[in-house]
C-alpha cells in the first residue's frame, strides 16, 4: 500500500514542485521532512520547553537504572563482524627509519602490543612523531 502511495506522491511532486502537497515526501515516513526556520528558532534557548529544567537525583537515577544491563535496548545484540569492522580504527606501525609496515592494530591491540597508555599512542598518533623508533598513523603510508 506504501508503495501505491509512494507512486503517486512522486507523480503529484514532479507535476508540482513548487505546491506543498504533503509535508514530506516519502510515504508513510517522515523521512526529508525539514522544518522551517521559524520554527527551529521558536525551539531554541528560553523557549525551548526543557530550557533550563533541572532534574531531581532520583529522577536522574531512575533514567540510569532504566538503561542498565537488561533494559538496555542493545542489550543482548550482537554486533556482525562487518559491523564490527567498521567500528575498528585501524592504526598502522612502522619503522621510523626505514618505513616499512610492522602491522595494522586496533587501538586497543596496539596499546597492548608496544606498552603504550591510549593517551600517548593518541598523542604520537597526532603528532607524527616516533616513539621507540616505531611510528604510528592512522593512514597507510604505502
Amino acid at each position: 500500500m506504501l508503495n501505491r502511495e509512494q507512486f503517486y506522491l512522486d507523480i503529484l511532486f514532479s507535476k508540482y514542485p513548487m505546491l506543498k502537497l504533503n509535508n514530506s515526501p516519502t510515504a508513510g515516513s517522515t523521512l526529508g521532512f525539514k522544518h522551517k526556520e521559524e520554527f527551529r528558532l521558536n525551539r531554541s534557548g528560553k523557549l525551548n520547553p526543557m530550557y533550563n529544567k533541572t532534574f531531581s537525583t532520583e529522577f536522574k537515577n531512575m533514567q540510569i537504572r532504566n538503561k542498565v544491563g537488561i533494559n538496555n535496548p542493545q542489550f543482548g545484540v550482537k554486533k556482525s563482524a562487518e559491523t564490527i569492522a567498521k567500528l575498528t580504527k585501524l592504526i598502522y606501525v612502522y619503522e621510523f627509519e626505514t618505513k616499512n609496515l610492522i602491522g595494522s592494530y586496533s587501538t586497543v591491540q596496539c596499546s597492548k602490543e608496544f606498552k603504550i597508555g591510549k593517551d600517548t599512542l593518541t598523542k604520537y598518533i597526532r603528532n607524527g612523531i616516533p616513539y621507540k623508533n616505531k611510528l604510528f598513523s592512522r593512514i597507510k603510508l604505502h
